[in-house]
């Protein structure tokens, strides 16, 4: 082989090792903004102040949630209004801790799954404890990552 077919020949090899590089580089990077991202949107749930959850969440008329009660919002306004009334208005506090987050990322739409464990304190001074699964689907759009469906239950039997 002649000096400069090595010498192409590497070159080559050094270019595709640096794409790659770069490539899992920027993933890893995604899913750290991610793993960094959803912690912060559970906190934003328990400030009680749905202006500070709002901005993680899709307006889009269509794009529906589900959670434990009811079961269905049909788009952000109903969850919006809903989350107000079942969660905010009676409870004085929300502290959740999650457990085993899980990140799945395909080009610019991820989702994530985790185990949550809720403690409420209602305005009344009752507290109530509830294990949860939580699963979100996250789109990246010009602003960065954000909520387009979510679902969270409960297992039957409570907790």
């Amino acid at each position: 082989m002649t000096y400069r077919k090595m010498l192409f020949t590497t070159l080559i090899a050094s270019l595709l090792f640096a794409i790659t590089s770069f490539q899992v580089t920027a993933a890893d990077r995604e899913e750290e903004t991610l793993r960094v991202l959803v912690p912060k949107i559970v906190e934003a749930w328990g400030t009680l102040d749905i202006s500070k959850v709002e901005p993680y969440y899709a307006t889009d008329a269509d794009f529906a949630y589900f959670d434990v009660l009811p079961m269905k919002y049909n788009n952000w306004q109903e969850y919006r209004e809903g989350a107000q009334k079942a969660l905010f208005e009676p409870n004085r506090s929300i502290a959740a801790k999650i457990d085993d987050l899980r990140i799945h990322r395909r080009g610019s739409l991820a989702w994530v799954t985790f185990t949550v464990a809720l403690d409420f304190v209602s305005k009344q001074g009752a507290a109530s404890h509830l294990n949860a699964r939580w699963t979100m689907v996250l789109e990246k759009r010009s602003k960065g990552w954000i909520v387009v469906h979510e679902h969270v239950s409960a297992p039957l039997g409570g907790s």
